[in-house]
């Protein structure tokens, strides 16, 4: 073998080697990619974007028409401006919804943010949970992890805007924080079947005498009303509407009126008007409890387990004492809970 076939058949034998331990690496290596939410993120976006052009274009097209007529009053010089502005309100929505929820990648060492590469090693401080600003039209506070780097950069990855969110923080927790390989946990599901056995205490709050209550069954009541007074002349599509309208009206407030129970072992969520409905938490699997009041929400509550995956309950019906004294049974567990939304008298 003459020296130059040598050479070359060296440097692919070093080639194939180094190509075999890389993918031996690789096996061995746990990669997470950002999984972006089908509802809370695109279905979000794309309805917000509709919106605003759907806004700008009916301007537009009310504007031609008083054109069309002869007539422009001095509101009506205004509406190419209304439907500039949401034109740019559809743009700024898209491009600030993407760059708040970038495509995220981990590995070992690097952790990358579209195309923004930084080290693992370089994080000089996590916040595994609490609020970041998700800055859009308007600076919105949303459950958040948060990175800081060694060069003063913030980084925030909403709970929200991803369904992986909670194997995001495992992984940092655990490879960055704890210094351990990333594992993924086994939920073990709960059998309903064992509450039976324990003694719970109930924090609710009333489905007819609280805001919540009367605004569901007052209008509700309203309208069965007139629809009854007119009974002699009832027709088909008025019926239809009516059941329509009550079907909606019922399982709006029903998503936002449930109750808690606690007992030593189980944390459980319940629904005032779906009473079949029951979720347990095992209190050893919760991480923290948030006390929150999302943007045109009622009072919630959210659970984040120690695994941090997390889920948000609205209760409409709970007074603000009813609330605090959940707070003081939490924290008996040694739970803690983060309140930012219920006044505590001092």
């Amino acid at each position: 073998m003459d020296l130059l076939s040598l050479g070359l058949f060296r440097k692919i034998s070093k080639f194939l080697t180094g190509f075999v331990y890389w993918i031996g690496d690789r096996n061995f290596m746990k990669i997470v990619i950002s999984k972006r939410h089908l509802f809370k993120f695109y279905f979000t976006i794309i309805f917000v974007t509709i919106l605003y052009l759907g806004l700008a274009s009916t301007l537009i097209y009310f504007y031609k028409k008083q054109i069309e007529i002869g007539y422009l009053s001095p509101k009506d010089k205004l509406m190419p401006l209304f439907s500039i502005a949401f034109y740019i309100l559809a743009v700024y929505s898209l491009y600030s919804y993407i760059k708040n929820a970038p495509k995220i990648t981990f590995d070992k060492k690097f952790i990358n943010f579209n195309n923004k590469t930084f080290l693992l090693s370089d994080i000089e401080k996590i916040e595994l949970t609490g609020k970041g600003n998700f800055k859009c039209v308007l600076n919105i506070p949303m459950e958040a992890m948060t990175l800081k780097f060694n060069n003063g950069e913030i980084k925030y990855i909403f709970d929200d805007m991803y369904s992986n969110s909670w194997e995001i923080k495992s992984y940092i927790k655990q490879l960055v924080i704890d210094k351990e390989d990333f594992f993924e946990s086994n939920e073990k599901t709960i059998d309903l079947s064992r509450l039976n056995n324990d003694n719970f205490i109930t924090y609710r709050g009333s489905v007819i005498t609280s805001m919540r209550g009367i605004s569901l069954w007052g209008i509700i009541g309203f309208f069965t009303f007139l629809l009854l007074n007119n009974y002699k002349s009832i027709s088909v599509w008025p019926s239809v509407s009516y059941l329509c309208f009550s079907l909606f009206w019922l399982l709006l407030h029903s998503y936002i009126m449930n109750y808690f129970e606690i007992s030593d072992n189980f944390f459980v969520v319940r629904n005032h008007n779906f009473f079949w409905s029951k979720k347990a938490y095992r209190i050893t699997d919760i991480k923290e409890i948030v006390f929150e009041s999302p943007v045109e929400m009622p009072n919630c509550l959210r659970v984040i387990t120690k695994d941090f995956k997390n889920k948000l309950y609205p209760a409409g019906t709970l007074r603000d004492k009813t609330w605090l004294s959940l707070k003081d049974k939490f924290e008996t567990y040694k739970i803690k809970v983060r309140n930012e939304c219920i006044f505590e008298k001092l």
